[in-house]
């Protein structure tokens, strides 16, 4: 049998938690699906059941993930968590989902969909960067939530923005020693910045004390910075042993055992993709994302998209983006009232403010790395070990788009499914044809996004009746 539920989330995450919550509140029925383990999201990953879910070293901002997990245990909500989500069908009065838990393919109908599926590290491609022992802050700020895992040996941080700062901090509180830090940011005055973004400022002063805090324990730890990075390349035999880079126009070498890499956060517009909703360039942000309303509903009808999925502002403007798009939800069934009002002018105002620290971010920590087009040495699609070389050869052959260059290279037929390579052969493209970025558009993405059985697709279509449901199955 098909449960049938008014409202089916996708991601557990802040906005996720926040959707399910006030949707659940609000007398609607509502599914949640997320192919982690517990709840939390990239963000609060491992703060229900992981190494440092009793304790403050990771900082007070991880901490606050509590309250919100909390807020959904205590929720009537049916929790599907460990769901690999491989389909959905849309109709006129809304959808199915297909997914796979607990090793069975199951199938749940909704009439709202709310996706909060947040985002993806930006690719940061370089010759080396295939070498074990080189990896995204994401991924091994990953590997420290959720088995206290940190890197061993001399290690070096390049890149940029607020998490490779964060990350530095939380080494730092661990007792890990940092040997250097590369930063890629460019070397025009930070002030200048600032008075243009002054407004902004002064909404979010609390973020620019949090971020001033966050150099002060790098400067303290005596850590050596080079600043004005421009070019980066990794060396190894087995893995990474040596980096060579560019700081303020001079050419420097320096041994390493690991390399961490980040230049920021893009929407995972996978799914929507999928889906057939609409996306736009996002010049600020230098990233597609999904072109949605004010109340986060995209251009198919009952999709909502909220969180980091939508535009990356922030872990605060995630639930507030998610509650707006539940109001608007409310108000179409009819099922709003003054306390839903209430929550949505609360969200719309903390989105507001959020929103206006955007633009200092987005100024202060472009992407400098990965927005110059890789060598031809360099691999760019890690599934398939296509180079930027290859790549360009097809271009010369007539792929003049990622699909047609997917057709000539098998670029983007790996397991990740262009997740990984998608942002960079668009780059590469777009510099090769002389074309704007959002032009050239990225990989056509179909289901299913995950890998799954033949036989378990056949047996998903034979559940045959929809029935009502909201029984929890985490």
């Amino acid at each position: 049998m098909i449960q049938a539920f008014d409202l089916c989330v996708v991601g557990g995450g802040p906005a996720g938690m926040a959707a399910a919550v006030m949707a659940a509140r609000h007398g609607l029925s509502v599914a949640l699906l997320d192919e982690r383990p517990s709840a939390g999201g990239q963000i609060y990953r491992g703060l229900e059941d992981g190494p440092f879910r009793n304790s403050a070293a990771l900082g007070a901002d991880y901490r606050q993930g509590a309250r919100a997990i909390a807020g959904l245990q205590a929720a009537d909500v049916a929790t599907y968590f460990g769901a690999s989500l491989w389909r959905i069908d849309m109709a006129e009065t809304g959808g199915v989902v297909s997914y796979s838990h607990d090793g069975v393919s199951r199938r749940l109908a909704f009439a709202d969909l709310v996706l909060a599926n947040g985002a993806n590290e930006r690719p940061v491609p370089f010759e080396g960067w295939t070498l074990p022992g080189v990896m995204g802050i994401g991924a091994a700020q990953l590997l420290l939530k959720t088995s206290a895992m940190v890197p061993a040996g001399r290690i070096a941080l390049a890149g940029n923005g607020p998490l490779m700062l964060l990350f530095a901090s939380q080494l730092l509180r661990l007792g890990v020693e940092i040997a250097a830090i590369l930063d890629t940011s460019p070397s025009r005055f930070g002030l200048s910045v600032a008075l243009a973004n002054l407004r902004g400022l002064l909404r979010n002063y609390d973020k620019v004390y949090k971020g001033v805090r966050l150099l002060r324990d790098i400067r303290r730890a005596g850590i050596r910075v080079h600043r004005n990075v421009s070019s980066l390349s990794a060396s190894g035999g087995d893995r990474v042993d040596a980096i060579r880079f560019e700081a303020d126009g001079a050419h420097q070498q320096l041994d390493v055992d690991t390399l961490l890499v980040h230049e920021g956060i893009i929407p995972n517009t996978q799914l929507p993709r999928a889906l057939g909703c609409g996306h736009v360039w996002d010049n600020g942000q230098k990233c597609l994302r999904p072109d949605i309303d004010r109340f986060g509903e995209s251009s198919l009808a009952h999709v909502y998209i909220v969180g980091d999925g939508a535009a990356i502002n922030g872990a605060i403007a995630a639930p507030a983006s998610a509650e707006i798009a539940i109001g608007r939800i409310l108000e179409r069934t009819g099922r709003n009232d003054e306390q839903s009002l209430a929550t949505v002018r609360r969200a719309s105002a903390v989105l507001a403010r959020e929103r206006a620290f955007r633009p200092f971010l987005d100024a202060l920590y472009p992407p400098r790395l990965s927005a110059v087009s890789p060598s031809d040495q360099t691999v760019v699609c890690r599934c398939e070990e296509v180079s930027a070389g290859t790549l360009r050869a097809a271009v010369k052959d007539g792929a003049i788009g990622p699909s047609q260059a997917k057709a000539f290279t098998r670029c983007g037929m790996g397991a990740c499914q262009g997740r990984v390579c998608g942002p960079i052969v668009s780059q590469v493209i777009a510099t090769e044809t002389d074309r704007p970025i959002g032009e050239v558009g990225t990989y056509t993405v179909r289901f299913p996004l995950k890998p799954v059985t033949v036989f378990d697709m056949a047996r998903c279509g034979r559940d045959g009746d929809l029935t009502e449901g909201n029984d929890h199955a985490d």
